[in-house]
């Protein structure tokens, strides 16, 4: 019986990478940008609508296809961007804060015109980790764990779709062009002494990250050894095409299958609220980005990815496709993610133990929606 239930895994396993792979192809054929991510999401989230209980895509899966893309995120920190992230250091601080803020005040708002929890639009709202924040929404008291959920899984897909149209758009990427990222010379050759070493490395820094509880530790642990070793002057190629495009294949049918339609059947109002609150922090994003590129000089499209309340892998993904600087990138959404996890839970807690939130909240829920 066992034996036979992990054939039919392996089938079903089989099934959704055949239409994750068809979705790319598809969309690569209509020169869709990020292709291999959002062709995958968009025909598995059509699929799985129609294929119910025949979908399966372990996330063992797509951790291990989240290694390779730490590793090429990585590579772009070298000792020179590492100086340039301390002097933008200040500048990371701020843009988190006023999105934190944005998104604070924002969910008042739209908790007052839906009547949805206020604590529950709040936790939902903050642009942290999926898994960070669905965890984050378990230990507070009083929050809606389906509205957590449902606002955070609809800000990742409206950022991994609508983020990629808007950067690669000519009139930002055209415009703005593209960022070198600085300490890079001529691309060095793979041999296989430095494949095994690299593997080595950055499998080890995903177990050891995933051990110490890193927020996405399959990601940040190959990034940090990755870096660590171009730092101390170790060469690091390219990662051939075929692995970046399984690598995101893997991410695009995990987010594919991760908001379910059954799951949503008779939550319309709390949907549009999540699309609202989604769009609503690209375009805070957008303008934030304004103010970065005139304070450092940074390309605008640089600072707009850097900026956008995605995931950072997603966003390296699409820094590497617009060219934009992926050690700038990397760095603002790896301190983004990194204050959400440390600061943001503690302020959460006292925040809803506070009486004058409290006050917000039975105001609201007398005068709400």
């Amino acid at each position: 019986m066992e034996r036979e239930q992990r054939w039919n895994n392996i089938a079903r396993i089989a099934l959704t990478f055949v239409i994750a792979a068809s979705g790319g192809v598809g969309f690569s054929l209509l020169r869709i940008p990020l292709h291999w991510v959002l062709g995958p999401a968009a025909a598995l989230l059509v699929a799985g609508h129609f294929l119910k209980g025949k979908l399966y895509w372990p996330t063992a899966i797509r951790n291990a296809g989240l290694i390779p893309i730490g590793y090429t995120l990585g590579t772009a920190l070298t000792a020179a961007t590492l100086g340039e992230m301390v002097r933008q250091l200040p500048s990371m601080l701020w843009a988190t804060v006023l999105i934190l803020l944005f998104s604070f005040l924002f969910s008042c708002l739209m908790a007052n015109v839906t009547g949805i929890p206020l604590r529950s639009v709040v936790t939902g709202s903050i642009p942290g980790g999926l898994s960070q924040m669905i965890v984050l929404g378990e230990e507070l008291k009083g929050v809606d764990m389906t509205v957590v959920t449902l606002f955070q899984v609809m800000r990742l897909m409206g950022v991994v779709f609508l983020v990629p149209f808007i950067a690669l758009n000519p009139l930002f990427s055209g415009r703005s062009g593209a960022a070198v990222d600085a300490g890079t010379a001529q691309e060095p050759d793979w041999t296989i002494g430095l494949a095994l070493f690299y593997f080595v490395v950055t499998v080890a820094g995903a177990l050891v990250g995933k051990r110490m509880k890193l927020p996405t530790a399959y990601l940040l642990g190959p990034i940090i050894g990755t870096a660590a070793l171009v730092v101390a002057g170790v060469p690091a190629p390219d990662l051939p095409a075929p692995i970046l495009d399984i690598a995101q294949i893997t991410m695009g049918a995990y987010l594919g299958l991760m908001l379910k339609p059954a799951d949503i059947k008779g939550k319309r109002k709390m949907m549009l609220t999540a699309a609202a609150m989604g769009f609503s922090l690209i375009l805070f994003s957008m303008a934030a980005a304004f103010v970065l590129t005139s304070l450092h000089g940074v390309p605008y499209l640089t600072a707009f990815i850097a900026l956008a309340p995605g995931g950072m892998d997603q966003m390296g993904i699409l820094a590497q496709e617009a060219k934009a600087s992926l050690a700038i990138v990397t760095s603002y959404q790896m301190f983004r993610i990194f204050f959400i996890l440390f600061v943001v839970p503690p302020v959460l807690k006292k925040l809803f133990a506070a009486r004058w939130f409290q006050r917000i909240e039975r105001w609201q829920m007398r005068h709400g929606g």
